[in-house]
């Protein structure tokens, strides 16, 4: 789509590729991603930067709400497992100018992009600023749920930010188990839909205390829904004016928990064949996120087969988001969710209460960057939208709370009927290990944090 997308740029432009190359050469020596610096140094030289210089011939981003950072890195690893070569973003970039920094570390010093290729992150908001100056060849996106609520608003303005910059001639691929974000940029006749059948643990209902989808996105009647997967997502019909899910080209039709597989049949394919891939550690989400990729992976070309033998060889949901060791006969989880995304955290929750055997939960969600800023307070009232009640499950033993917002947590935590002789509030990590009580012969120990507070874990579990 991209094809013959030449830099057009004049002096000023050529100034800020040389400039903004250099300030990439210079971080790289420093060993530093360069993830936006070299895009933000472009920026201020050519405003325009990002319209001027030219574009690889085929461009993929990945968005959405929850599940666009892991689903971009597993397709990633599944294009260079397969010998793709392409360039991406996942140094740290998914704004403007990590899209550019991505852009201008793949460009010769004459502005020629070296490989053909960039598969992208990119932030919902970011469409406003990026899809004018670039027009990609396939957009996936995940899910539309309500984010940081300081940031994102609601999920009604992040969608009517993102549909209308959407072009016409990008192919879109959509969850079709969202009816949200499967309404984007209705101007777009380019659509591909994934989609999970019925699995054995669906609900009747959305799941969790705020639900994103009350009425029907249509005509404001009443939804009624045969099952649902994850919060929302799942398969729903309007009472009044019939509009339902759409259907799927791509659709699980059976997981094998045993045995770490699921099967796809591709619908829209001669015979609609089917194809079984396998995933490591399962929940609905690292589900969604693997099968998005495939998805994606699947319209850019690869073959079933390949993608089947990246995924035997271990390709699977990143040790930055999902990371499991077992110590002295201790299984040790951390699981990670975005900031302030209520989303995010109650579905971890939610993964913690239904894993089996007795357990001990720490949580680090108050945000490491904000704590340690002078001009930025955390807004806590997504803690209000979360589900801290799945925490009452009597397996869980210990509740162990660690962050700067400890008395707003302490507040929800007791509203949503925790035990106060489970709780323990700390201020350090070391004091969260310490608080562990290896005594009461609980096996199983998870960190549910933000993923800002990594560092915080690591030191946490090495104590511990």
């Amino acid at each position: 789509m991209n094809d013959g997308t030449r830099g057009h740029g004049g002096p000023r432009f050529h100034l800020a590729l040389a400039a903004s190359k250099a300030a990439a050469a210079g971080l790289k020596l420093m060993r530093r991603n360069a993830g936006q610096m070299p895009g933000v140094i472009a920026e201020r030289i050519d405003p325009v930067f990002l319209a001027h210089i030219e574009k690889p011939r085929r461009i993929v981003f990945v968005s959405g709400t929850n599940g666009k950072t892991t689903t971009n890195n597993l397709l990633n690893d599944l294009l260079t497992d397969n010998g793709v070569r392409h360039v991406d973003n996942r140094a740290g970039g998914n704004v403007i100018a990590g899209v550019e920094s991505t852009l201008i570390k793949n460009a010769s010093l004459a502005g020629h992009q070296r490989v053909d290729t960039a598969v992208m992150e990119l932030d919902e908001l970011s469409f406003r600023r990026v899809l004018p100056h670039v027009t990609p060849d396939i957009l996936l996106v995940t899910n539309l749920y309500r984010d940081s609520f300081s940031r994102n608003a609601n999920p009604d303005f992040i969608f009517s930010v993102m549909s209308e910059h959407i072009s016409p001639d990008t192919k879109l691929i959509l969850n079709a188990d969202d009816l949200i974000s499967c309404r984007l940029a209705p101007q777009n006749r380019n659509r591909v839909y994934f989609s999970i059948g019925r699995l054995a643990e669906d609900t009747p209902e959305p799941q969790g205390i705020a639900c994103d989808l009350t009425a029907c996105p249509e005509c404001g009647g009443r939804l009624e829904y045969d099952y649902c997967h994850l919060r929302h997502l799942g398969r729903a019909h309007c009472t009044s004016c019939g509009f339902a899910n759409p259907d799927p080209a791509y659709e699980v039709v059976s997981v094998d928990r045993a045995a770490h597989a699921f099967t796809v049949r591709e619908n829209a394919a001669p015979g609609a064949p089917t194809y079984t891939y396998r995933f490591g550690v399962y929940s609905i989400t690292n589900l969604y996120n693997l099968f998005a990729a495939t998805v994606v992976a699947r319209e850019m070309g690869l073959a079933p087969e390949a993608i089947a033998a990246s995924l035997e060889r271990g390709i699977n949901v990143t040790a930055a988001r999902y990371a499991e060791q077992e110590v002295g006969g201790k299984r040790l989880v951390a699981l990670a969710s975005k900031g302030e995304n209520s989303t995010a955290t109650s579905v971890a929750l939610d993964t913690i209460r239904r894993e089996p055997g007795d357990k001990i939960v720490i949580l680090m969600l108050a945000d490491a960057h904000k704590a340690e800023s002078p001009t930025t307070t955390e807004y806590i009232g997504w803690y209000y939208q979360s589900d801290f009640e799945y925490l009452t499950d009597p397996a869980i033993k210990q509740v162990i709370a660690q962050g700067v917002t400890n008395e707003d947590l302490l507040l929800r935590l007791s509203l949503a009927g925790i035990d106060p002789a489970k709780l323990y509030m700390v201020t350090t990590p070391d004091e969260a290990a310490d608080a562990v009580d290896l005594s009461c012969g609980v096996d199983n120990i998870f960190w549910a944090y933000d993923i800002f507070n990594g560092a915080d874990v690591d030191k946490s579990r090495s104590r511990l």
